[in-house]
């Protein structure tokens, strides 16, 4: 016999037919018609050469092939309707998962420490791992399911993934508080002529700010580039130079002490952080519980 020859309802007839002993009484076990039953019962004894049932004084009895045949095809039925009935409900209580995040350094300091807080209380066993990683990276590693989310300021991400906002916020500037010549206003002529510290940090579009100053054709001093945020807070408390970085970053810095934050003397445009995820993983209970826990968390 050819599986391929085999329709999956011939088992479900099958199995009614074990249970009732009587095409009648199978044809309504299974919402069938007991004519659809007796053609369906002559296509099964067709494809496995056998008759299978026979009539007796006791009704439909099986056949020692279809005696044989029973366990396996009730345990191979049994094992499909776990499959595709499954409850599709993630118990984060008891999950032993790690979940996989994407993340900048600064969403590491911003996300992280609220995220760990609620995960001691609602799933105790679940773990977090973030990387970060280049938006072709990223990309593959969504699709392939090695990473579960990406969450920032990821404006390349787009095609099959879905995105949600989590909230909206622009830039500031940040300079150490007893700053020598800046006070609670930071002034173009300030600006241009103090001395900044700049985070260069590809692919997440934080060069936003030196494009926008170069369209308005100006030109600041930069005494130092580095790579990282790591730093930007011990520099800033400790040196009179001025950072531009996101709000949210900058926020977070204020428990360091000795820093203040001020508005930027020209407009910068506002950045949307959102959480990203491949179309392949939307429907899947534990991807959906902790995309919601962080729109629930971080979402305005």
């Amino acid at each position: 016999m050819d599986i391929l020859d085999l329709d999956l309802k011939l088992l479900v007839v099958f199995e009614a037919m074990l249970a009732a002993r009587n095409v009648t009484l199978a044809a309504e076990s299974i919402g069938m018609t007991q004519p659809a039953m007796s053609t369906y019962l002559g296509k099964l004894r067709k494809v496995m050469g056998d008759p299978l049932f026979v009539r007796t004084s006791r009704g439909m009895e099986p056949t020692p092939f279809a005696v044989e045949l029973s366990e396996p095809i009730r345990n191979a039925l049994q094992l499909l309707r776990q499959t595709l009935n499954r409850d599709k409900h993630f118990d984060a209580a008891t999950s032993t998962r790690t979940f996989n995040l994407v993340m900048t350094d600064i969403g590491e300091r911003v996300f992280l420490p609220a995220l760990l807080q609620r995960l001691t209380r609602v799933a105790p066993l679940v773990s977090i791992r973030t990387v970060q990683l280049p938006v072709s990276e990223m990309r593959e590693a969504l699709e392939s399911g090695e990473m579960d989310l990406a969450v920032g300021f990821i404006p390349k991400l787009s095609a099959g993934f879905y995105q949600q906002r989590l909230f909206t916020r622009s830039y500031v500037c940040i300079v150490r508080t007893d700053h020598p010549t800046i006070g609670d206003r930071l002034s173009l002529k300030q600006f241009l002529g103090a001395s900044h510290a700049v985070v260069s940090v590809a692919g997440t579009g934080h060069e936003v700010v030196e494009r926008v100053l170069a369209e308005k054709g100006l030109a600041r001093k930069v005494a130092l580039r580095v790579t990282h945020f790591l730093a930007i807070p011990l520099i800033v408390a400790n040196t009179d130079l001025i950072v531009t970085i996101p709000e949210m970053l900058a926020e977070s810095y204020l428990p360091a002490g000795n820093i203040k934050i001020l508005q930027p003397p020209i407009k910068l445009p506002s950045y949307a952080i959102k959480q990203h995820w491949h179309e392949r993983y939307h429907d899947d209970p534990a991807n959906q519980w902790l995309r919601e826990l962080i729109r629930d968390l971080f979402g305005d």
